[in-house]
């Protein structure tokens, strides 16, 4: 029963293609439902993995890599559909990229693996809700443009976040080896 959280997350991870060709084959509504699903999974899993105590390693690996990827692969359907959000891809890869080299050193030198905190949460919730407001919402400048401010703000904030409150406060790391 403990693997379910895990078993959730590779539904998700199976749900990024399925996620794509909707998006660009059948409908952005379509594509909004399948979002919508895996972000549904993510939640449960979520509570299932807190509530019962299945946290697993693995768990706190596949989690946040399916939540990432699912947040990238529209952030390049949204890029494709519109360069303005090259605005928002180029730092959500720059602020995954800076979080895996983060998350890797911490695993490297304190021999433990990070777990998500609010603030990353929160961000997910907020990217979630916005991406799913441009997916049901799509050729409105004024849409893209605030979407756009928003996952860029909420990505700031949280890389700021987990950087001094967990990179440099929790586990008193920098990028140099002292």
């Amino acid at each position: 029963m403990k693997h379910i959280p895990n078993i959730l997350s590779t539904i998700r991870l199976f749900a990024i293609p399925v996620f794509v060709y909707a998006y660009f084959n059948l409908s952005p509504y379509v594509a909004a439902v399948i979002y919508v699903a895996a972000w549904l999974t993510d939640a449960l899993d979520g509570y299932l993995a807190r509530r019962f105590n299945w946290i697993t390693d693995i768990g706190k690996l596949l989690d946040p890599l399916a939540d990432k990827l699912m947040q990238i692969t529209a952030a390049v359907c949204f890029t494709i559909d519109n360069l303005l959000f090259l605005a928002v891809l180029i730092p959500l890869l720059i602020k995954e990229l800076a979080m895996l080299v983060g998350g890797m050193l911490v695993i490297k030198r304190q021999k433990v693996v990070a777990q998500a905190v609010w603030y990353g949460k929160l961000a997910t919730v907020v990217i979630f809700v916005s991406a799913f407001v441009r997916l049901l919402v799509r050729d409105c400048l004024a849409v893209d443009i605030a979407v756009c401010a928003v996952i860029l703000t909420m990505l700031v904030f949280s890389l700021l976040m987990y950087y001094f409150k967990i990179f440099r406060g929790k586990y008193n790391e920098t990028i140099r080896k002292q």
